[in-house]
C-alpha cells in the first residue's frame, strides 16, 4: 500500500498536535503545594470571671499581634495553619520597684508590663467563590496554649514578677477575605469552647509563596 508524502505529514502533525495537547493536560493537572504568610492583629476577650480573679487582675480585653503560616494544596480545599501571637493584656494590678542600670550605673522607677505569648494551630476548608472566584470563606477547628503569661519589669533580669493564670483552648472558626494581585486579607471570628477565652476577632493579611 502507497502513501503518500503529503498524507504523511498531516498524520504526522496530527500526531504531533495530539502529543502536545495531552502533555499540556498533564502539566496543567499537575498539583502544587505552597505557603502563605500572614500577620495579624487580634481583639482577645477573656472570661470576665478569669481576669477579675486575684491571680490574674487584667481586663477582659487585650490586643495581640502576631505571625502564622498557612499550608495548602491546590488539590484540596484544606488549610493547615500554625501561628505565634503576642498578647498585651490591660493590666489593673501593675506595680512598680527601683531597677539599677547597669549601663548608666544609674537608679530608675520602673512599672511593671503584663503580656504573654500564644501558640496556636487550625486546620479547615477555604472555600473560593464569586465572579472571579477570589473571594473565600473558610471554617477551621483550632486550638492554642498561652506561654509565659507574666506581670514584670521589662528587661530586667532579676526583679519581682507574677504568674498571669490563663489558658487557651479549643476553638471554632469562621472568616472571609479576598484575594488581591499580591495579598490576602480576611477577617476571622473565634469562639472558645475550653479555656479561658470567650472569643476573638483576627484582622489578617497573608502573603503567598
Amino acid at each position: 500500500m502507497k502513501i503518500s508524502l503529503s498524507r504523511l505529514i498531516t498524520l504526522f502533525s496530527t500526531m504531533t498536535l495530539s502529543l502536545c495537547s495531552s502533555l499540556a493536560l498533564a502539566q496543567s493537572q499537575q498539583t502544587y503545594s505552597g505557603w502563605t504568610l500572614s500577620t495579624n492583629v487580634d481583639q482577645i476577650n477573656i472570661n470576665h470571671e478569669v481576669a477579675n480573679r486575684p491571680d490574674v487582675m487584667v481586663a477582659d480585653s487585650a490586643t495581640a499581634i502576631g505571625l502564622a503560616g498557612e499550608y495548602f494544596r491546590s488539590d484540596s480545599n484544606m488549610i493547615y495553619a500554625i501561628g505565634l501571637n503576642y498578647i498585651m493584656y490591660n493590666d489593673n494590678n501593675e506595680f512598680s520597684q527601683y531597677v539599677e542600670d547597669n549601663w548608666y550605673n544609674g537608679r530608675n522607677y520602673e512599672e511593671s508590663d503584663a503580656n504573654a505569648f500564644m501558640i496556636f494551630a487550625e486546620a479547615g476548608p477555604k472555600i473560593y467563590f464569586g465572579a472571579d472566584n477570589l473571594s473565600f470563606f473558610s471554617a477551621r477547628a483550632g486550638i492554642s496554649a498561652i506561654l509565659d503569661s507574666t506581670r514584670s519589669i521589662s528587661y530586667c533580669s532579676d526583679c519581682y514578677s507574677e504568674d498571669i493564670n490563663i489558658n487557651g483552648g479549643l476553638y471554632g472558626a469562621l472568616g472571609i477575605g479576598h484575594s488581591f494581585d499580591r495579598f490576602d486579607l480576611s477577617l476571622q471570628f473565634q469562639q472558645y469552647f475550653t479555656g479561658d477565652i470567650d472569643n476573638s476577632l483576627r484582622l489578617q493579611v497573608g502573603f503567598t509563596f
